[in-house]
């Protein structure tokens, strides 16, 4: 199959079936008769047609009203390759997205000739520095770009977006199991101390996998609101620890990391692919000492036996995090919904801080930006639970130091000293 029929054919998966982008990759890429080359360059194509899907997808339905789902994706494949890529052949992208549009006086060639000759991407009538035109020039939904001018302010939203649309830093969590931090910086001269920690940053060029800190597993790729978080929530496993969490997550990362065993873990998945996130990574570790349990949040307190001194809650989120990481994130993203996760992220908090011991910590976790899913919630917890105090909170911020839009706080149960 020709790179460009299938890079359609991938899109069509993403776009209108709903096929997140990396599935739909493998999907595609199960015959052997693709080669390494081709592989790459629809890759390259499809993240680009996803990464400045917004605003083409207004020029392409402008240019083509009516235009059928088959035909539109066609020149989306066609234009991407045009202004971006330009791995593929033109002149059979361009045949190939005409063959598939009828009806038209305007071809392929002729409207994409004004941009390829150096007209821009977002419409002249959008005015610079709106909401719709930050909305089109980050391919970011304008009910996102809306809500964080509103909790945040045109600056702060400003930087989001901007770093959002760059690859985020190498941010590693040292093993420090297996090696200390001294060790680690003497024998790795390729990553960068830091203010916290266990932490490091990789300023090499090669891929983080095809290092040998990732071959010993010496390191992994970690946001530090991880560690953060635990160094602050006095996290002892002989005390008891639980968690609850609805999405995959890396913090058996962090617990590996910081224990050379670790046991007494009650892990409560309140999601299948929670589960099985966890399951594989302590089959492929060969991990002991945590006890898995599929749940939902109602069933927290059937999984607790008694309560323990720490409890970590990883609720569902807006998962604001995911628009630098996936390139389709802002397909599968729907504001309508953020009412319905803040009522279950407050009730997956009560729920847990009642298996919390007097003197022990609630933990909690999102990887989003949102005050309403973040600071907002714990306060209006800290205001219905005063026997809980705040210890500690941060938001990260893709445009700092250590990237990602984490969010975690540190709650004490008792009287904090």
């Amino acid at each position: 199959m020709a790179a460009h029929s299938l890079a359609k054919d991938i899109l069509q998966k993403i776009i209108i079936e709903k096929t997140p982008f990396s599935l739909a990759l493998k999907q595609a890429f199960k015959k052997g008769d693709i080669s390494k080359e081709d592989r790459s360059v629809v890759s390259a194509v499809v993240g680009c047609a996803l990464r400045h899907f917004i605003v083409m997808e207004r020029l392409i339905k402008d240019a083509y009203p009516e235009i059928e789902n088959d035909g539109f994706l066609a020149v989306l494949v066609a234009f991407s390759n045009a202004m971006f890529i330009k791995r593929m052949n033109q002149d059979e992208c361009n045949a190939f997205a005409q063959s598939s549009i009828s009806g038209y006086d305007l071809s392929v060639e002729q409207f994409l000739a004004p941009y390829l000759e150096g007209k821009k991407l977002v419409p002249e009538d959008i005015e610079v520095g709106s909401f719709e035109f930050l909305s089109y020039r980050y391919n970011t939904p304008l009910s996102v770009i809306k809500m964080w001018n509103k909790q945040f302010g045109q600056l702060t939203t400003s930087r989001i977006l901007k770093a959002n649309s760059k690859p985020s830093p190498v941010v590693l969590r040292i093993n420090n199991a297996k090696i200390s931090d001294e060790d680690f910086f003497a024998q790795y001269p390729e990553f960068d101390k830091t203010d916290i920690s266990g932490i490091a940053l990789y300023k090499g060029q090669d891929k983080f996998k095809n290092l040998e800190v990732y071959e010993k597993q010496l390191a992994n790729i970690l946001n530090p609101a991880f560690k953060e978080m635990l160094d602050d929530g006095d996290a002892d496993l002989l005390r008891g620890f639980a968690v609850y969490a609805e999405y995959p997550n890396d913090l058996l990362v962090e617990l590996s990391s910081r224990f050379t065993n670790i046991n007494n873990v009650e892990f409560i998945a309140g999601s299948y692919s929670a589960f099985i996130n966890t399951k594989n990574y302590l089959a492929k570790t060969g991990l002991n000492g945590v006890n898995v349990y599929e749940a939902g949040v109602s069933s927290i307190i059937t999984c607790i036996s008694k309560p323990v001194h720490t409890f970590l809650v990883m609720p569902d989120s807006s998962r604001l995090n995911l628009l630098q990481v996936l390139p389709d994130y802002f397909l599968r993203f729907d504001i309508e919904k953020l009412d319905e996760l803040i009522a279950n992220q407050s009730k997956a908090l009560q729920e847990a801080s009642a298996q919390v011991e007097d003197g022990g910590y609630l933990l909690y976790l999102v990887d989003t930006i949102s005050r309403k899913e973040t600071m907002g919630l714990i306060n209006e917890f800290l205001k219905n639970n005063e026997n809980f105090s705040l210890v500690r909170d941060k938001q990260y911020f893709p445009y700092k130091k250590y990237g990602g839009s984490y969010y975690f706080a540190v709650l004490k149960k008792g009287a904090n000293d």
